[in-house]
Parts: structure tokens; sequence; C-alpha cells
């Protein structure tokens, strides 16, 4: 897998996740739901986020990755971890499409300056070296993020409801059909 520099020189570097990143991807982790979900899903089950159970967690995934699967990493110009992005093979069968991003989380400092679109292009560009053709990502229709993946070229294909902290949410899937779109999109630069 690559390192890809990105943005102005020695501002972000997106490289593969380790197993030594868990500890990090994990403060991101619950830092990002706690800025993305407040006010959206109930304030125990964010109060309730643990660093240390989310690390341990990630651990055991980057020491075994399931097949077909890989986390990327972006990290500011100190090296420190300010976001992830990972996925691989989609998950239901059912989306129509092969890939799918799982999660992109960043920290709320760094949104808004193109690294989100960096991720993501650079996650497409690892999908397609794997064989993957397609990609969907579930995003929560509460979430203004969700526009992100709108101005991405996502569509619409799927909703299905989700309990989170005793409450119901809905969800949408947005799709790519085919991930040659992103070839035409620089993978550094805004």
């Amino acid at each position: 897998m690559a390192q890809y520099n990105a943005m102005s020189p020695g501002e972000w570097t997106i490289r593969a996740a380790g197993a030594e990143d868990a500890s990090a991807i994990a403060q991101v982790h619950v830092e990002s739901w706690r800025t993305t979900y407040n006010g959206i899903f109930p304030q125990n089950l964010l109060d309730q986020l643990s660093v240390s159970d989310r690390a341990a967690n990630w651990s055991k995934i980057l020491q075994q990755p399931a097949a077909r699967f890989f986390m990327l990493v972006a990290c500011d110009d100190a090296g420190k971890v300010v976001g992830f992005i990972c996925g691989g093979q989609e998950r239901t069968g059912q989306l129509g499409c092969d890939g799918e991003l799982h999660a992109v989380y960043l920290l709320e400092s760094t949104q808004r300056r193109g690294l989100g679109t960096l991720l993501v292009r650079n996650f497409v560009r690892e999908l397609r070296l794997m064989g993957f053709h397609s990609m969907a990502v579930w995003v929560l229709v509460s979430n203004p993020s969700r526009k992100f993946y709108e101005a991405l070229g996502g569509t619409r294909i799927r909703e299905q409801q989700i309990e989170r902290g005793g409450e119901t949410f809905v969800e949408i899937a947005y799709g790519w059909n085919d991930l040659s779109i992103f070839e035409a999109q620089p993978t550094s630069g805004r």
C-alpha cells in the first residue's frame, strides 16, 4: 500500500494504518463521535465512549484484519493521527456494490479543509487496486456530513433503521457504481 503526501507540503500524510496506531485511531474515533453526533445520539451514549475500549477493538482488527479490509490514517506534519478511513468488501451483499467505505472520521479541527475528500480519493484508489469496481457507504440521515457524499457523486441506494442508545435512527446508503469517476479527481490537493 502506498503512502501519499498530500495538500501543501508537510501538511498531511496519508498512509496505511498499523496496529501501533490503534490508540491514536481510537482517540480520533471517540472525539469525532462526540463532535459529529452531539445533539444527534443520546448524550449518555456519547459520554460512555471509551478510548481504551476502542483502542482494544482497533488493535485486534489491525493485528488480524479481515480479508479484503484495509485502513488508512491521515497524519499532520508532526506525525499525529488526525483522521482515518477504513473498509473493503461490502458487508451485506445487498447493495449492488462490491466495495464499502465502513468508516471515515476526522478531528473537528481538520474538517472542511479537503482532508476528507483526500482520504476518500486515496481509499478508492486502494479499493481499485484490490479489484473493487463500486462502493457504498452508510450515513445517518440526521448527520449533516451526508452532504459530503452527495458532493462526491454518491447516489442514494437504500435506507435502513438502526438503534443507538435506545433510540431509532435512519441511515442512507450512498453508492458509486463505477469508481473510475474518481480518476478524474486528483488524489492530492483540494
